[in-house]
């Protein structure tokens, strides 16, 4: 009679083998990949250390957490409806996904959850497996800004700069023609407005140009309060616009850490929008207020003013255009900046506005 104990061997030596090739994949997995393990609420229950060290959370901070605490508001939440019916449906989704580190940084990954199915075909769990591709998305963005770029540049030089170069070779062509020197004096008097203007358009061309390629401004830890306070000081509110009521709540976020050029120039621009457009019809009131939303930090600023037409202006309310309102002065440039330095700092900003009540501007940094 044959014995059995060599086929025993042979297959515990299999089985060996298997979970020794097993480990050594996983090795390479948590070298190269973020791995992490969620059950079919959403919850994570698993994470490797490369997880940990791209999001700057500990492992304990992370298990029993939903991937909402990294959520960073960037997408819409149809994006992510999307991704739950597929994997719920036992499939295989993959797409790149913005992400928000605990530290507030933000980091782009490569995406793909995989559901496993129990013998009934439904998902009892699911793994993800992401790959850090930060570097490959700013590269993109800076690619897309760059061409936006000469978009934006043959814009304004066909339209803003148009009007004060016609001006000026009419005055000039004029003074040339006149024979009457008191004439000519009015017209070279008249010359200031458009060269002025002229000015004013190159100086924040370029300023703008420079935001786009400023990509390591330095930040700063920051109070909203003394921020809000010193652009108004700025913008002399208190003695040129006695009137105008200014209200802020930085309660819920007192603090940020960010480029303080950056945040002086967004209130400036907001601040100076409201007050250029504000209703003949009432005081003008601004509500500066800040707040958290998805774990990032938010920025509010209301005014009761004229109000935008979001139907007719709302896509191009931040960019470059002679102008939204029947404003002769009213160039663009402010939002298309403000717009630009948020932006360049991985942030978003969007308005809600009507038209003869006032504009909502929501900033998340």
């Amino acid at each position: 009679m044959l014995s059995k104990e060599p086929n025993k061997h042979n297959l515990f030596k299999y089985l060996e083998d298997v979970f020794t090739d097993l480990e050594q994949q996983k090795i390479a997995l948590d070298k190269s990949a973020i791995v992490a393990f969620t059950d079919t609420k959403g919850d994570i229950t698993y994470v490797n250390d490369k997880f940990c060290e791209i999001s700057k959370y500990s492992r304990e901070e992370l298990i029993g957490q939903n991937h909402r605490i990294i959520n960073s508001g960037y997408h819409e939440p149809e994006f992510f409806r999307n991704l739950w019916r597929t994997i719920a449906r036992g499939n295989v989704w993959s797409g790149d996904i913005r992400n928000r580190a605990k530290d507030g940084s933000h980091y782009w990954v490569s995406t793909t959850i995989v559901p496993y199915l129990n013998a009934k075909g439904k998902p009892y769990q699911y793994v993800s497996i992401r790959f850090d591709i930060t570097k490959q998305k700013k590269q993109e963005l800076e690619l897309k800004h760059r061409s936006q770029q000469l978009e934006d540049f043959c814009f304004i030089v066909s339209h803003n700069l148009r009007a004060p170069l016609s001006n000026l070779l009419l005055l000039t062509s004029m003074i040339e023609e006149s024979e009457n020197f008191d004439e000519q004096k009015v017209l070279i008097q008249k010359l200031g407005k458009p060269v002025n203007l002229l000015n004013e358009i190159f100086n924040e061309l370029v300023e703008s140009l420079q935001i786009r390629q400023d990509s390591e401004v330095k930040r700063h830890t920051l109070k909203f309060q003394d921020c809000l306070e010193r652009a108004t000081e700025i913008l002399n509110i208190a003695v040129v616009h006695p009137d105008i009521k200014i209200e802020s709540n930085f309660e819920k976020a007192p603090t940020i850490t960010y480029p303080k050029k950056y945040l002086m120039s967004i209130l400036h621009n907001l601040l100076s929008n409201a007050i250029r457009y504000q209703s003949p019809q009432r005081k003008l009131r601004i509500e500066v207020k800040s707040y958290m939303k998805e774990g990032s930090i938010c920025l509010a600023v209301k005014d009761n003013g004229i109000g935008i037409d979001m139907k007719a202006h709302g896509n191009k309310l931040f960019g470059l255009r002679k102008t939204f309102h029947n404003n002769p002065d009213a160039k663009g440039f402010g939002l298309f900046i403000t717009k630009t330095q948020i932006e360049t700092m991985g942030g978003t900003i969007h308005a809600e506005s009507e038209f003869g009540k006032g504009s909502t501007f929501h900033i998340q940094f």
